[in-house]
Protein backbone atom coordinates (compact mmCIF):
# COMPACT_ATOMS: atom_id res chain seq x y z
CA UNK A 1 0.00 0.00 0.00
CA UNK A 2 1.45 3.26 -0.98
CA UNK A 3 0.99 6.44 0.96
CA UNK A 4 0.83 9.90 -0.81
CA UNK A 5 3.38 11.36 1.16
CA UNK A 6 6.83 13.51 0.15
CA UNK A 7 9.84 11.83 1.59
CA UNK A 8 10.03 8.70 3.66
CA UNK A 9 10.45 10.71 6.95
CA UNK A 10 6.97 11.59 6.66
CA UNK A 11 6.25 7.85 5.38
CA UNK A 12 7.49 7.10 8.37
CA UNK A 13 5.53 9.70 10.69
CA UNK A 14 2.03 8.65 8.98
CA UNK A 15 2.80 4.84 9.63
CA UNK A 16 3.67 5.56 13.35
CA UNK A 17 0.36 7.39 13.98
CA UNK A 18 -1.29 4.15 11.96
CA UNK A 19 0.44 2.15 14.69
CA UNK A 20 -0.30 3.91 17.34
CA UNK A 21 -3.81 4.05 16.48
CA UNK A 22 -4.13 0.54 15.77
CA UNK A 23 -2.69 -0.20 18.87
CA UNK A 24 -5.14 1.51 21.14
CA UNK A 25 -7.82 0.15 18.69
CA UNK A 26 -6.34 -3.76 19.79
CA UNK A 27 -6.23 -2.58 23.49
CA UNK A 28 -9.75 -1.77 23.48
CA UNK A 29 -10.76 -4.69 21.79
CA UNK A 30 -8.84 -6.64 24.28
CA UNK A 31 -10.68 -5.28 26.92
CA UNK A 32 -14.04 -5.47 25.55
CA UNK A 33 -14.46 -8.64 24.42
CA UNK A 34 -11.87 -10.56 26.54
CA UNK A 35 -14.06 -12.92 29.15
CA UNK A 36 -15.06 -11.28 32.63
CA UNK A 37 -15.12 -13.18 35.77
CA UNK A 38 -18.41 -12.62 37.81
CA UNK A 39 -18.06 -11.97 40.89
CA UNK A 40 -20.28 -12.00 43.96
CA UNK A 41 -19.99 -12.06 47.56
CA UNK A 42 -16.02 -11.68 47.21
CA UNK A 43 -16.41 -14.45 45.38
CA UNK A 44 -15.82 -15.76 41.49
CA UNK A 45 -18.90 -17.33 40.18
CA UNK A 46 -18.34 -20.18 37.67
CA UNK A 47 -21.09 -20.53 34.98
CA UNK A 48 -22.78 -23.69 34.82
CA UNK A 49 -22.18 -24.55 31.59
CA UNK A 50 -18.82 -24.85 32.27
CA UNK A 51 -19.42 -27.03 35.45
CA UNK A 52 -22.02 -29.64 33.97
CA UNK A 53 -19.02 -30.89 31.23
CA UNK A 54 -16.81 -33.78 31.83
CA UNK A 55 -13.44 -31.39 31.89
CA UNK A 56 -12.39 -30.55 35.13
CA UNK A 57 -12.36 -26.74 36.27
CA UNK A 58 -9.08 -24.96 37.08
CA UNK A 59 -10.49 -22.09 38.89
CA UNK A 60 -6.89 -20.44 39.29
CA UNK A 61 -6.29 -20.73 35.58
CA UNK A 62 -9.13 -18.84 35.02
CA UNK A 63 -7.70 -16.46 37.31
CA UNK A 64 -4.70 -16.35 35.73
CA UNK A 65 -5.99 -15.90 32.10
CA UNK A 66 -8.31 -12.70 33.13
CA UNK A 67 -5.29 -11.32 34.44
CA UNK A 68 -3.12 -11.48 31.20
CA UNK A 69 -6.31 -10.11 29.25
CA UNK A 70 -6.36 -7.06 31.16
CA UNK A 71 -2.54 -7.00 31.79
CA UNK A 72 -2.40 -7.06 28.46
CA UNK A 73 -5.46 -4.69 27.83
CA UNK A 74 -3.67 -2.05 29.63
CA UNK A 75 -0.64 -2.32 28.58
CA UNK A 76 -1.52 -1.40 24.89
CA UNK A 77 -4.28 0.86 25.65
CA UNK A 78 -2.22 3.15 28.06
CA UNK A 79 1.64 2.87 25.78
CA UNK A 80 -0.72 3.79 22.75
CA UNK A 81 -2.17 6.20 24.68
CA UNK A 82 0.56 7.98 25.56
CA UNK A 83 2.49 7.73 22.29
CA UNK A 84 -0.30 9.76 20.66
CA UNK A 85 -0.02 12.19 23.21
CA UNK A 86 3.53 12.62 22.43
CA UNK A 87 2.67 12.03 18.68
CA UNK A 88 0.34 15.13 18.34
CA UNK A 89 2.27 17.06 21.25
CA UNK A 90 2.24 19.90 19.20
CA UNK A 91 -1.55 20.01 18.15
CA UNK A 92 -2.55 18.86 21.83
CA UNK A 93 -0.03 22.08 23.50
CA UNK A 94 0.44 24.41 20.93
CA UNK A 95 3.52 27.00 22.09
CA UNK A 96 2.64 30.74 21.78
CA UNK A 97 3.42 32.78 19.64
CA UNK A 98 4.53 35.88 20.34
CA UNK A 99 3.43 39.00 18.27
CA UNK A 100 5.36 42.16 17.95
CA UNK A 101 3.60 45.27 18.35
Amino acid sequence: MELPVKNKRNARHVWLGLLLWTGLAAGLLVQAFGPHLKIQNNKFVIPPSLLSGEKEVHPDEMVARERRMQALSGILTLGSGLGLGFYYRQILFPRATLKGD
